[in-house]
């Protein structure tokens, strides 16, 4: 039994420069519904914490289109800065390219890649899981100042997450610096290394961007940032190994997964 990870995608650079544009809109869709798929997540959250008397101000259309225009704007900058970027470092969104270059549903996702993806979100997220229960033993976080929203809202935030975060740090920030370093070495081609510091270095902005979040919840302890911090950090990196070697769809669907584990099946926070 062969339990070895498929090998990673092959970019094809003259596909990702001709299909750049159609790439876009494909992203900048995904983008604007996820970000709308946030909306019972963020209401939720306002409900059950102090925030809640802006929701009678907000009725859910008015969120719809003013979640709607804000991220087709915001989405826009970055999805181009991303597309631009991610293909001078190699890495970039190779499977909606490649799809859109005509390539047959089943020959683009290939299964054991498919697989393999949702197996690692799976795995991150009971690992994660684990840690908390570990790290709640040997030093509490204490108690929530709110109650966290229950499944469902949970289920919208990792769909959400999982495309927009994915968007923003592995297409864009990610692929800015592996392509800031290489331009900084002098070097054509992203080795290793590079592609490592990028990711690491990502990873920590995507720990400390989670820290303002868990605001709502807790009081910001040095033991609940570090908390947010190491979790984070330890994801995001798998996410930026899965964007680096299956591409960014792949990396959204780990990233879901893991979230589903993690924030809906487990909830380790109440």
């Amino acid at each position: 039994m062969n339990l070895s990870l498929p090998k990673p995608i092959i970019r094809n650079q003259e596909n990702q420069t001709e299909f750049r544009w159609k790439t876009f809109w494909c992203l900048l869709t995904m983008f604007v519904i996820a970000t709308i798929a946030n909306i019972p997540h963020s209401r939720a959250v306002k409900e059950l914490t102090s925030k809640a008397s802006e929701l009678e101000n907000s009725s859910i259309l008015q969120s719809i289109i003013s979640n709607g225009v804000t991220s087709l704007i915001i989405g826009s900058i970055l999805i181009w800065i991303g597309l631009w970027v991610s293909a001078k470092a190699n890495l970039g969104a190779p499977l909606i390219v490649e799809k859109l270059s005509g390539k047959p549903f089943s020959e683009v996702f290939n299964k054991k890649i498919v697989f393999a993806s949702i197996f690692i979100g799976i795995i991150l997220g009971v690992f994660i899981l684990g840690l908390l229960k570990i790290q709640e033993f040997i030093l509490p976080i204490g108690t929530a100042k709110a109650k966290h929203p229950s499944a469902i809202p949970n289920l919208f935030a990792s769909f959400s997450a999982g495309i927009t975060e994915e968007i923003i740090f592995r297409l864009g920030i990610m692929s800015l610096i592996v392509t800031v370093i290489k331009y900084i070495i002098k070097t054509k081609k992203a080795s290793n290394r590079i592609v490592w510091t990028g990711n690491i270095i990502t990873a920590l902005l995507f720990g400390l961007i989670h820290i303002p979040m868990s605001s709502n919840y807790f009081d910001q302890t040095p033991i609940v940032i570090g908390t947010i911090i190491l979790g984070n950090v330890i994801t995001g990196t798998t996410f930026g190994w899965i964007f680096w070697r299956y591409g960014l769809i792949m990396a959204m669907i780990v990233h879901f997964i893991s979230d589903v584990v993690l924030h809906v099946i487990g909830s380790p926070f109440g």
